[in-house]
C-alpha cells in the first residue's frame, strides 16, 4: 500500500488530495467564468441604452468570494466519505450561504432599481425621491427578514410558532407605542403630500 492509501480522518490521503483538487479547480473555474461574464456584459452594456444589461452586470459583480468558496468546498466534500453528521453540517452551511448570497443579490436589485427611479424622478418630482428611499429601505428589511426566517427554518427552528409569537409581540408593541406610531404616520403623510422638495 502506497502513502496515498493511508487513512486520515476516516478517508484516504488520495481522496483528500482529490477533494482539495476539486475545491481549487471549482473556485478557479467559477472566478474565471464570473470575471469573463462580467467583463463581456460590461462591454455589451456600454453599447445599449437598456438598463437590463446594466442590472445583470450589477448583480453578477455582487457575487461574493465566500459564496464561491463554499460552493467549491461543498463540491470537494462529495469526493470524501464523510460521516452523516458532517454531511448534514456541510449541507446546512451550503444552504445558508445560498440564502445569504440571494439576499445580497436581492438587496443589490432593490438598490439598483431605486437608484434608477430616483434618477428619473429627480427632475420631475424631487419630493418622491424621499418616498423611494423609504420604500427601498422597507424592501431591504422585508428581504432580510424573509431570508432570516428561511435560514432558521433550514436549521430546524419552528418558524410558524416564531412568526405567530412575533405577530402577538408586534401587536403588544404597537399598542404600547401608538403615540409614536401616530407621529410616524403623520410624518409619512407629510412625505407623501410632498410639501418639501430637494433644492
Amino acid at each position: 500500500m502506497t502513502w496515498l492509501g493511508i487513512e486520515l480522518w476516516g478517508d484516504t490521503i488520495q481522496n483528500w488530495l482529490l477533494a482539495l483538487l476539486v475545491v481549487v479547480g471549482v473556485i478557479v473555474i467559477l472566478r474565471l467564468i464570473e470575471k469573463m461574464i462580467v467583463r463581456r456584459a460590461r462591454v455589451f452594456a456600454r453599447k445599449t441604452e437598456t438598463r437590463v444589461d446594466d442590472f445583470v452586470v450589477d448583480l453578477l459583480s455582487r457575487t461574493r468570494v465566500w459564496f464561491l468558496l463554499i460552493v467549491a468546498l461543498y463540491s470537494g466534500s462529495l469526493a470524501l466519505a464523510l460521516p452523516e453528521t458532517a454531511v448534514k453540517v456541510i449541507g446546512h452551511v451550503g444552504t445558508i450561504a445560498l440564502f445569504l448570497q440571494a439576499a445580497v443579490w436581492g438587496q443589490g436589485a432593490i438598490t439598483f432599481w431605486v437608484a434608477r427611479y430616483k434618477q428619473e424622478r429627480l427632475a420631475e418630482d424631487a419630493g418622491s425621491v424621499t418616498v423611494l428611499s423609504a420604500l427601498g429601505l422597507i424592501g431591504k428589511l422585508v428581504l432580510w427578514t424573509v431570508i432570516l426566517l428561511l435560514i432558521l427554518d433550514n436549521l430546524g427552528v419552528e418558524v410558524t410558532s416564531l412568526i405567530a409569537g412575533l405577530g402577538i409581540s408586534g401587536i403588544a408593541v404597537a399598542l404600547a407605542v401608538q403615540n409614536i406610531l401616530g407621529d410616524l404616520f403623520a410624518s409619512l403623510s407629510i412625505v407623501l403630500d410632498k410639501p418639501f422638495v430637494i433644492g
